[in-house]
């Protein structure tokens, strides 16, 4: 029986309509099991893995990041970044996926390690029809995508009357390619009692009510993070499979913390990135440019704190930050679409100089440091606004041109369960009539925290409920235990309306 453990395939509430827990529990669980570390593999994207990144950091483990990918026939599997070259090259992967709407494989698998994924994967589902032929096809096409060294064949023990004959295709499978195996609940959930809600989640993804679902849910709930002894005890036949689970979190050597920062080069007139050096001197440039317009002359306090801050700027990296919002502030002005920046980079005599805000800050005896500083471990934040509408697509439009398609992306928000959307979902779920839902969104007073991550919601829904249903109706209980477990939880992403990401 191992004493360590780690759970390669997890997915969170970000896997939408699928995971049934926040990437927090997950990693809270986890952690209370005694794991060193847990992957969460959300579906499509590294939705979930900033959230686990944080919690596992207070817990005390690692939350390797990886997603689940999925395939144009259906089918899915997870796929770790095992370094940073491998969490570079999958972000483009997705990048691609996302903009083209293509479901391939990536082209470049450098740093990544692939698992055949669970019974929705390439390589079980046909095992599940008895068609060999096609689950081997699938199998070569991860190795000849990934390497040999980089495919490790799943498996699983849900309590299912199959389990034994997929473990045993899967293990003719694996030695027939010389694969090894790992072991894995593929939980979606972080305790037992989540079951409820996968179902639900269940539900409204086949648009059926639950007592109408059937064979669709899951025939227990056993896909939630179980401990080592649990794993030990299902697998104790194959401790390999256990042993190589904790061998490839070994080898993941990459967590957000790795990540770190750097901001994109700042490109010349054709386009080609220009070296630090270069920006540094064409922010020099520009910036004295400036100057000259701002103060006239530029001497004494003056030039002393624009020299101050170029340097300061040069040496921190950060050149080409400011020649990006220089340029977007120069094609809006020049279009006569109105512009400031604001906040704390007031503070700095170089943004005063380009242009970007409109305050003086050595006439006014301002604080360069309290916007850049070597002591701080934050980065330079220039918030500018722009008029929303027409003219601000402009801008949007702009900076997509000029940084391309795949450099560039609008802000994604996090679509939460509030109040109302909790209940309209959920009643749904229960086979309640839509004038129920229409009902307790029309009963009087406002949702006490709504629009929070985690609304206040306990009077609100005893209040509400009781002028729509009885106390002894025989579903309240399980409308009640299902609005409040998915109060909070992410429903889908949105468009923010102005916030960008450029990148190279």
């Amino acid at each position: 029986m191992p004493k360590l453990f780690t759970e390669l395939h997890a997915r969170s509430a970000f896997s939408f309509l699928e995971g049934a827990s926040p990437p927090e529990e997950l990693v809270r669980q986890a952690a209370r099991l005694g794991y060193e570390s847990i992957a969460v593999t959300d579906r499509g994207g590294f939705y979930g893995s900033a959230r686990a990144h944080h919690a596992a950091r207070e817990a005390g483990i690692r939350a390797l990041v990886g997603c689940t990918l999925d395939l144009p026939d259906g089918t899915s599997f997870p796929v770790l970044c095992a370094t940073r070259d491998g969490y570079r090259t999958m972000s483009r992967h997705l990048t691609d996926r996302h903009l083209h709407g293509m479901a391939t494989l990536p082209e470049d698998t450098r740093g990544l390690i692939a698992l055949t994924g669970d019974r929705g994967g390439p390589v079980c589902r046909p095992l599940l029809r008895d068609d060999r032929e096609n689950a081997l096809r699938a199998a070569k096409r991860l190795v000849e995508v990934f390497g040999r060294d980089n495919v490790f064949v799943e498996l699983h023990r849900h309590g299912l009357r199959d389990d034994g004959r997929l473990i045993r295709h899967l293990r003719d499978l694996a030695a027939h390619l010389r694969l090894p195996v790992v072991a894995s609940n593929a939980p979606l959930h972080a305790t037992r009692g989540d079951r409820r809600l996968a179902d639900a989640f269940t539900c409204l993804r086949h648009h059926v009510p639950l007592d109408q679902a059937g064979r669709l849910l899951a025939p227990n709930g056993e896909r939630h993070v179980k401990s080592p002894a649990e794993m030990g005890a299902l697998f104790s036949d194959l401790p390999e499979a256990l042993d190589n689970a904790r061998r490839v979190a070994e080898r993941v050597e990459f967590t957000l913390e790795n990540l770190g920062y750097r901001f994109p080069d700042f490109p010349d007139s054709r386009g080609n990135p220009l070296s630090l050096a270069e920006q540094g001197k064409l922010l020099r440039e520009l910036t004295y440019e400036g100057a000259a317009g701002r103060y006239g002359v530029c001497r004494g306090r003056v030039k002393r704190q624009i020299e101050h801050e170029l340097a300061m700027i040069q040496r921190l990296g950060f050149p080409g930050y400011f020649l990006i919002v220089h340029e977007l502030v120069g094609f809006a002005r020049g279009r006569g679409i109105l512009c400031q920046g604001r906040g704390s980079a007031a503070n700095s005599a170089v943004c005063y100089a380009l242009g970007i805000t409109a305050v003086d800050p050595v006439g006014s005896g301002l604080l360069f440091e309290r916007f850049l500083s070597e002591n701080r471990k934050s980065w330079p934040d220039i918030d500018i606004d722009f008029p929303s509408g027409e003219r601000r697509e402009e801008v949007i439009q702009h900076v997509f041109r000029t940084y391309g398609a795949r450099n560039a992306a609008m802000t994604a928000n996090v679509i939460t369960y509030q109040p109302k959307s909790a209940f309209r979902e959920m009643s749904k779920v229960l086979g309640f009539p839509p004038e129920a839902a229409d009902r307790f969104s029309r009963a009087p007073g406002g949702f006490r925290g709504e629009g929070s991550a985690k609304p206040t919601e306990e009077t609100d829904f005893d209040d509400r409920i009781a002028a729509i249903l009885p106390p002894s109706h025989p579903r309240l209980p399980a409308l009640s235990h299902l609005y409040h477990a998915v109060l909070g939880l992410p429903r889908h992403l949105g468009q923010h309306s102005g916030g960008m990401i450029v990148c190279d």
